[in-house]
């Protein structure tokens, strides 16, 4: 064995062992940034799980040594509740975050907000008040709901 080929060994042993370092680093930081972010939890936090879930945090509690969070989700009359493991939970929306996987979280976070900008803004396009019996109601404006114009 030549004396470059043990160097070679050498360099490529010492660059795996050095991306495992790094790995394992990176990993146990953002574990312990997880591990933070859900012990601050508190009522009233709005939250994503990991499977993409949002909901709004109304409850927690303990059942056989581990915690749960109890989601409020939907919109109108499509509210549900739904209970989760603690480390289900992923982001908590307007607290500063580390930028770990600033990344994905801020694409991810990005995406959210646009999608409710984007339901705010149908909502309020769709919607239209009429007078019916001296009472304001808001009534969904449709394709087929132009003014009654009888023309006798």
């Amino acid at each position: 064995m030549g004396k470059g080929n043990l160097i070679l060994m050498i360099v490529v042993i010492v660059l795996i062992v050095a991306m495992f370092t790094i790995s394992f680093i990176r990993k146990k930081r953002f574990n312990n940034d997880l591990t933070a972010m859900r012990s601050d939890l508190k009522i009233g936090d709005k939250v994503m799980t990991d499977t993409g879930v949002v909901g709004e945090l109304v409850d927690t509690y303990e059942e056989e040594g581990y915690k749960y969070f109890v989601l409020k989700s939907g919109k109108g009359n499509n509210v549900g509740y739904f209970a989760v493991h603690a480390n289900a939970i992923y982001y908590v929306f307007g607290k500063e975050q580390k930028a770990n996987d600033g990344k994905i979280k801020s694409a991810v976070v990005e995406q959210v907000k646009i999608n409710e900008v984007n339901e705010e803004a149908e909502v309020s396009k769709q919607t239209q008040e009429t007078k019916l019996d001296g009472e304001e109601v808001a009534q969904p404006k449709t394709k087929n709901n132009k003014k009654n114009t009888n023309k006798k």
